[in-house]
């Protein structure tokens, strides 16, 4: 573990963890996180960054944003889903992680700006997820050129979205990259108490709390909404990274399992000692940096 992972954890578990307790008032907990948002860095100049609004049949569109390497491109898409439990982040939050993986992955990065809770809970945020994978498709785009991502809540909104082509007919993306999935909504695992102590940044309270905003009084087990128990056939290649220190450690670990058992390919890189989601850290520590280059090999190898 760096000096640099060691000082930003220390001071994300006196900072960031003590809000994480305090969700109750979901506007002002998204402008506390937001003043927050220094941990990331300037996006370089020879990065292109544009704004792309994707209709919907409701006539409400959802906001997103290409980030990429070159300004014209025809790389293979990198369909990003930020994550925030739901209840916080977007496009700004989550700009630097995505150029880091176009730049790594040799892809172009679509970021969803999805529906949050608890304005508007589950199945909002699905439902813009698959409706921009609709028009990545619609425009052209063979599935096989297209990778599913997210971080914490959005990889397990990535996953749920795998789970949901299947379920609607769609063609399958080419694979899928999960950075500390929150796979398990019902926060049954073992490591949301034996890491409890460990985590930097969540706690058990903050995940019963910010489930209950997204679902609204669903089922806390509900496949769409809690992938890990949804039948996970069929699925394209899924490659997980996680922290062996963080809460949801357990959700990629039970993941792994129930994918391989149900005859898929998925692996799992854990890594001692790192905050949740440490790669959107990447401009401040370099775990964050190693973690990407390896996302980044893992994309090339199946776009190759």
């Amino acid at each position: 573990m760096s000096i640099r992972s060691t000082l930003i954890s220390a001071l994300l578990k006196r900072t960031v963890k003590k809000q994480f307790d305090n969700l109750d008032d979901v506007p002002a907990f998204r402008e506390r996180m937001a003043s927050a948002g220094g941990m990331t860095t300037k996006t370089p100049d020879n990065v292109f960054v544009s704004k792309v609004d994707v209709p919907t049949d409701s006539g409400t569109d959802i906001a997103c944003e290409w980030v990429q390497m070159d300004e014209q491109s025809d790389r293979p898409v990198l369909m990003y889903l930020h994550g925030g439990g739901y209840v916080f982040g977007g496009l700004d939050s989550h700009r630097d992680i995505a150029w880091r993986l176009a730049e790594a992955g040799n892809v172009r990065v679509l970021v969803v700006d999805y529906r949050l809770a608890p304005e508007h809970p589950f199945p909002a945020a699905l439902e813009d997820s698959i409706t921009c994978y609709r028009w990545l498709l619609a425009a052209g785009i063979a599935p096989e050129q297209i990778a599913f991502g997210g971080d914490s809540a959005g990889g397990g909104l990535a996953l749920a979205s795998l789970v949901n082509c299947k379920n609607l007919g769609l063609p399958m993306p080419n694979c899928a990259l999960l950075l500390s999935p929150w796979t398990d909504l019902s926060a049954s695992g073992d490591s949301v108490q034996a890491n409890a102590a460990s985590d930097v940044m969540l706690t058990p309270g903050s995940l019963r709390t910010m489930a209950d905003h997204y679902l609204g009084g669903r089922d806390h087990t509900a496949p769409l909404a809690s992938p890990l128990f949804a039948d996970l056939s069929g699925l394209p290649a899924i490659f997980i990274q996680a922290s062996e220190s963080e809460i949801l450690l357990s959700d990629s670990e039970r993941l792994v399992t129930k994918i391989i058992a149900a005859g898929g390919e998925a692996k799992l890189e854990t890594w001692p000692k790192m905050p949740h989601v440490w790669q959107i850290l990447a401009g401040r520590i370099p775990e964050g940096k190693a973690a990407i280059l390896k996302l980044g090999e893992f994309l090339n190898t199946r776009f190759s």
